[in-house]
C-alpha cells in the first residue's frame, strides 16, 4: 500500500508516495542528504539545483560501479563453478575407475588358484 511519507533534504521538505518501508524512504533521503552536504562542501556550488544533480552524479557513479562489480563477480562465480563441476566429475570418473580395478583384483585373486593349493593337488595326482 502506498503511503506519504515527508523527508527533508538539503533544507527542503518533499512529500514522497512510496510502497517502501518509512524507516528504508528516510534512510534514502539522509542519504541523498549526506551527498548533497558533500557536494556542498567540497565544491564551491551553492544552488540547490546545481548540488543536487553533482550529488545525483556522484550517486550514478556508485551505482553503475556497484552494478559492474555484481556482474564481474557473478561471471567468476560462474567460471569457478565450472571449474569446481569439471573436477568433481573428473574425481567420480577416477573413484568409478579406482572401484573397478579393485573389484577386477578381488575377482582374479578369488578364482586363481594360491601356490600352495596348486602344491596340494600336484601331491594327490603324483603317483606313489
Amino acid at each position: 500500500m502506498k503511503t506519504l511519507i515527508e523527508v527533508e533534504i538539503f533544507g527542503q521538505t518533499f512529500t514522497v508516495t512510496s510502497e517502501d518501508e518509512e524507516k528504508y524512504v528516510r534512510a534514502l533521503a539522509s542519504y541523498v542528504e549526506q551527498h548533497m552536504r558533500q557536494v556542498g562542501e567540497s565544491t564551491k556550488a551553492t544552488l540547490p539545483l546545481r548540488v543536487a544533480i553533482m550529488a545525483a552524479l556522484g550517486i550514478a557513479d556508485e551505482y553503475h560501479k556497484a552494478v559492474r562489480r555484481e556482474t564481474e563477480i557473478k561471471q567468476e562465480a560462474e567460471q569457478l563453478s565450472t571449474v569446481l563441476l569439471a573436477r568433481l566429475e573428473q574425481s567420480e570418473r577416477l573413484d568409478e575407475s579406482m572401484a573397478s580395478e579393485r573389484a577386477v583384483n578381488i575377482f582374479s585373486s578369488e578364482s586363481a588358484p594360491s601356490p600352495v593349493d596348486g602344491e596340494k593337488k600336484k601331491e594327490t595326482l603324483s603317483p606313489s
